[in-house]
């Protein structure tokens, strides 16, 4: 279609816009409020089906996407997104029938019957149960609610609901977690942390002594149900296209994200570690996460224990997150100010805290004073002080070559 357009009217009544690689044009769901013209750059059209993407073709240079939901003026049924950098022409639902009516009448006609045709083909592949996820997690949340409280309970498990909400409408404990981040925050609901701990044995003694805390459940309450689905519903119209509680779920393994980022499936482990890398971006696949803690036993994942520091985990500044505080303390002390401050302005936020915990208030000032004024460090004085650190780091630790 796009090859047959007349791109004088294009240029007087369409605006240029650009996209970066991986950039979406629009997501399903989203107002149909323009298509675009591609004049570069490549575009694949998509769909997300049972957490896994559909492709539905790819569009290039003289092509236009998104003319169907304007067209039909209809909410998107699919998503766009830039294969690399992309110009398109921006057109409005006004010019699309402007062309049309200028086209003649066997097109209008086929043009009708192709957006009938393709409304239909659209329909056979969605399997979406909702819509809208905010109100579909409040009504069935509402649901369980009640039943509970028929029940003459106080609070429900956070847990058991979130199971509940995941079979039922089949979203993601990320979106779900949203989607009562929101309601706390108005006051709809109410959490409460459930905590626990594992006990351990004294190899010595043979007491058993509590294990680090943590949050084993939470619990969940609704102080007033009218109220809640009232401003709930409110809510929901408010938040029907936005992405804040709707995750692509899309997966791919370490090797995949290792690639994707030019890095190794080691680097991304030890980040994962120094927690570099937001959770949310962490699935496991249920059957085998399932087999694999039976495999392993239940005791195994009760206490994790750092494996012994080794000369390869020290490659650079960022990796002193994984030393010891009394190690990096005796390093510090006779590195100096100036080269403690050129560490702590080249490295990554987790190892910055790491240095500034491990020097007194009134140091820690002036390294951080000294680390803010000097600018954009030498890229060779910063390879100095790498290397001397990490030296003293090994020497200490009896891990030097």
């Amino acid at each position: 279609m796009g090859q047959d357009i007349d791109r004088d009217d294009d240029d007087r009544d369409s605006t240029l816009k650009t996209f970066h690689k991986g950039a979406l044009l629009f997501r399903e769901g989203q107002a149909s409020d323009v298509a675009y013209i591609l004049k570069k750059g490549r575009v694949a059209i998509y769909r997300v089906v049972n957490n896994k993407r559909v492709g539905l073709g790819e569009r290039g240079p003289g092509e236009m996407v998104g003319e169907m939901g304007v067209i039909a003026a209809e909410a998107r049924d699919s998503c766009a997104e830039a294969l690399d950098y992309t110009e398109a022409l921006v057109c409005d639902q006004r010019l699309l029938r402007t062309m049309l009516l200028k086209s003649p009448r066997p097109v209008q006609l086929l043009t009708g019957y192709l957006v009938e045709r393709a409304k239909a083909l659209s329909g056979q592949i969605t399997d979406r149960p909702s819509g809208n996820v905010f109100w579909s997690v409040c009504r069935v949340t509402a649901l369980c609610w009640q039943a509970a409280v028929r029940g003459e309970v106080q609070d429900i498990s956070y847990a058991e609901l979130s199971r509940t909400l995941k079979e039922i409408l089949l979203v993601s404990q990320i979106e779900i977690d949203a989607v009562f981040e929101h309601l706390k925050k108005l006051r709809l609901v109410t959490l409460h942390d459930i905590k626990a701990s594992f006990s351990r044995t004294d190899p010595l003694l043979g007491h058993k002594k509590p294990g680090t805390a943590f949050v084993r459940d939470r619990s969940l309450r609704l102080p007033d149900i009218d109220h809640f689905l009232a401003v709930a519903k409110t809510v929901a119209k408010e938040y029907r296209d936005s992405p804040d509680f709707t995750v692509d779920l899309e997966f791919f393994d370490l090797g995949d994200f290792s690639r994707a980022a030019e890095s190794s499936a080691d680097i991304l482990y030890k980040k994962i570690g120094y927690r570099e890398i937001p959770e949310e971006l962490f699935f496991f696949h249920k059957a085998k996460t399932k087999a694999f803690i039976e495999r392993m036993g239940r005791e195994f994942f009760k206490q994790a224990r750092r494996p012994r520091l080794t000369a390869a985990d020290l490659e650079r500044l960022d990796d002193i997150v994984g030393v010891d505080n009394t190690t990096l303390q005796e390093a510090f002390s006779v590195l100096g100010f100036r080269k403690v401050a050129v560490a702590l302005a080249v490295c990554g936020e987790a190892a910055r805290e790491k240095i500034l915990r491990n020097l007194s208030k009134k140091i820690a000032a002036v390294v951080r004073e000294e680390a803010a004024s000097m600018g954009e460090p030498d890229e060779d004085e910063v390879a100095d002080v790498e290397k001397e650190l990490l030296d003293r780091i090994k020497a200490i630790k009896g891990l030097a070559s």
